[in-house]
């Protein structure tokens, strides 16, 4: 209906109508875009070596890791306790993973590299076999397998199969739990590790 003194100018409609074809037009020509596929669940982590043997461990049970610093021995502590070092303004203590996890000191190059635990309450070190990295792996992947014995089996959670490789899940809270770190002093037939593996 149109207002008295007001009339609609037939070129608008024209351009509206025009502006709808237009519309409809490139709606149909637009392709659709495929569906999104859903991201598989990953775990993150560092991959590391203790004694020789292939481990990942998560970033969150991690400080950091460092170069073997210079350390300063504690007399009558149990062979696998290596010394102390100074850390960030404190002192570290630092332990042979291959004497603590092994029972042996393992055969290789000297060990060059310290994996830095920082728990509440506890700031400890391990010397590492090898360092490889950051990883991130499908969480589909995770197994509760454990192909390890001893402490290094009650320390892990499981692992990750890698091809022909199975990466334990080395976990601090076990590590804790197992109260391996609980008593440092050495018994009296203790063989006193001399040298830095």
């Amino acid at each position: 209906m149109n207002t008295p003194g007001r009339t609609r100018r037939p070129e608008m409609g024209g351009a509206f109508t025009a502006l709808q074809a237009l519309h409809q037009r490139y709606a149909q020509r637009t392709p659709l875009l495929p569906p999104v596929a859903a991201e598989e669940p990953t775990w993150s982590g560092a991959a590391i070596g203790i004694a020789g043997v292939p481990l990942v461990i998560a970033h969150g049970d991690v400080d950091t890791v460092i170069a073997l610093p210079p350390l300063t021995r504690i007399p009558g502590t149990c062979n696998w306790v290596l010394g102390v070092a100074a850390h960030q303004g404190g002192l570290l203590p630092v332990f042979c993973g291959d004497t603590l996890f092994a029972g042996r000191l393992s055969p290789g190059r000297r060990r060059e590299y310290c994996l830095v635990f920082r728990q509440p309450g506890l700031h400890f070190g391990v010397t590492l076999s090898h360092v490889r990295g950051n990883i991130t792996l499908p969480l589909a992947e995770r197994s509760s397998a454990m192909p390890l014995e001893g402490l290094l089996a009650e320390c892990c959670d499981g692992g990750f199969q890698r091809g022909e490789e199975f990466l334990c899940l080395l976990d601090s809270a076990r590590l804790l739990a197992s109260g391996a770190l609980a008593d440092t002093s050495a018994l009296p037939a203790d063989p006193v590790e001399e040298a830095v593996p």
